[in-house]
Protein backbone atom coordinates (compact mmCIF):
# COMPACT_ATOMS: atom_id res chain seq x y z
CA UNK A 1 0.00 0.00 0.00
CA UNK A 2 1.39 3.21 -0.78
CA UNK A 3 0.46 5.89 1.00
CA UNK A 4 0.72 9.35 0.32
CA UNK A 5 -0.45 12.33 3.13
CA UNK A 6 -0.48 15.96 1.71
CA UNK A 7 1.77 18.25 4.15
CA UNK A 8 -1.53 19.49 5.61
CA UNK A 9 -4.68 17.58 5.34
CA UNK A 10 -5.77 14.41 5.18
CA UNK A 11 -6.67 10.65 3.25
CA UNK A 12 -8.89 8.09 3.42
CA UNK A 13 -7.43 4.62 2.59
CA UNK A 14 -8.66 1.09 2.50
CA UNK A 15 -6.44 -0.89 3.56
CA UNK A 16 -7.65 -3.78 2.09
CA UNK A 17 -8.78 -5.58 5.41
CA UNK A 18 -12.76 -6.46 6.11
CA UNK A 19 -14.88 -6.60 8.99
CA UNK A 20 -17.00 -9.29 8.14
CA UNK A 21 -15.45 -10.09 4.86
CA UNK A 22 -17.42 -7.45 3.07
CA UNK A 23 -17.14 -4.47 4.52
CA UNK A 24 -13.99 -2.77 4.33
CA UNK A 25 -11.57 -1.25 7.32
CA UNK A 26 -11.22 2.46 6.25
CA UNK A 27 -8.11 4.23 7.95
CA UNK A 28 -8.33 8.36 8.06
CA UNK A 29 -4.82 10.17 8.36
CA UNK A 30 -4.66 13.41 8.88
CA UNK A 31 -1.46 15.59 8.90
CA UNK A 32 -0.98 18.84 10.65
CA UNK A 33 2.76 20.00 9.34
CA UNK A 34 4.94 16.60 10.30
CA UNK A 35 1.94 15.55 12.83
CA UNK A 36 0.01 12.96 12.37
CA UNK A 37 -3.32 11.05 13.46
CA UNK A 38 -3.89 7.70 12.47
CA UNK A 39 -8.09 6.68 12.79
CA UNK A 40 -10.72 4.64 12.37
CA UNK A 41 -13.57 6.90 12.84
CA UNK A 42 -15.27 4.66 14.94
CA UNK A 43 -15.49 1.89 12.11
CA UNK A 44 -15.47 -1.10 13.98
CA UNK A 45 -18.32 -0.07 16.29
CA UNK A 46 -20.41 0.77 13.50
CA UNK A 47 -19.51 -2.15 11.68
CA UNK A 48 -20.33 -4.19 14.78
CA UNK A 49 -23.49 -2.22 15.16
CA UNK A 50 -23.70 -1.55 18.63
CA UNK A 51 -24.47 1.12 21.29
CA UNK A 52 -21.29 2.46 22.43
CA UNK A 53 -23.33 4.35 25.30
CA UNK A 54 -23.56 0.93 26.75
CA UNK A 55 -19.95 0.03 26.56
CA UNK A 56 -16.65 0.73 28.28
CA UNK A 57 -14.18 0.39 25.78
CA UNK A 58 -10.67 -0.28 26.90
CA UNK A 59 -7.83 2.61 26.78
CA UNK A 60 -6.07 0.50 24.53
CA UNK A 61 -5.60 -2.86 22.92
CA UNK A 62 -2.06 -4.81 21.91
CA UNK A 63 -1.23 -6.62 19.17
CA UNK A 64 1.43 -8.26 19.57
CA UNK A 65 4.64 -6.03 20.58
CA UNK A 66 2.78 -3.26 19.57
CA UNK A 67 -0.06 -1.17 20.83
CA UNK A 68 -3.37 0.84 19.55
CA UNK A 69 -5.32 3.42 21.46
CA UNK A 70 -9.38 3.28 22.13
CA UNK A 71 -11.24 6.37 22.80
CA UNK A 72 -14.69 6.42 24.56
CA UNK A 73 -16.69 5.81 22.04
CA UNK A 74 -14.78 3.09 20.24
CA UNK A 75 -12.36 4.74 17.89
CA UNK A 76 -9.10 3.17 17.32
CA UNK A 77 -6.15 5.58 16.55
CA UNK A 78 -2.73 6.73 17.45
CA UNK A 79 -0.99 9.94 17.17
CA UNK A 80 3.08 10.00 15.62
CA UNK A 81 5.28 12.54 13.88
CA UNK A 82 6.84 12.42 10.51
CA UNK A 83 9.96 9.72 10.06
CA UNK A 84 12.26 9.81 6.77
CA UNK A 85 10.69 7.34 4.42
CA UNK A 86 7.23 5.27 3.40
CA UNK A 87 7.75 2.76 5.25
CA UNK A 88 6.41 3.78 8.73
CA UNK A 89 3.60 5.35 7.63
CA UNK A 90 2.30 2.05 5.85
CA UNK A 91 3.24 0.65 9.07
CA UNK A 92 0.82 2.86 11.54
CA UNK A 93 -1.99 2.08 8.78
CA UNK A 94 -1.68 -1.42 9.23
CA UNK A 95 -1.20 -1.00 13.15
CA UNK A 96 -4.74 0.81 13.38
CA UNK A 97 -7.10 -1.40 11.15
CA UNK A 98 -5.53 -4.28 12.68
CA UNK A 99 -6.59 -2.94 16.23
CA UNK A 100 -9.82 -2.18 14.58
CA UNK A 101 -10.63 -5.69 13.19
CA UNK A 102 -9.45 -6.89 16.80
CA UNK A 103 -12.06 -4.58 18.28
CA UNK A 104 -14.91 -5.49 16.00
CA UNK A 105 -13.98 -9.11 16.82
CA UNK A 106 -14.59 -8.43 20.56
CA UNK A 107 -17.87 -6.03 20.16
CA UNK A 108 -19.14 -9.48 18.29
CA UNK A 109 -17.74 -11.99 21.43
CA UNK A 110 -20.87 -11.10 23.31
CA UNK A 111 -23.65 -11.88 20.47
CA UNK A 112 -21.86 -15.18 19.70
Amino acid sequence: MIVKVPHHGEVVLDTGLTYDGVTPIFVRVTNRHGRYRFSDDGGAVSAATVDVDELVFPDRLWLGENEVNVSRRGVVWLPAFARQGQEWLEQVVSLVAEGSLVLYESLLEPLG
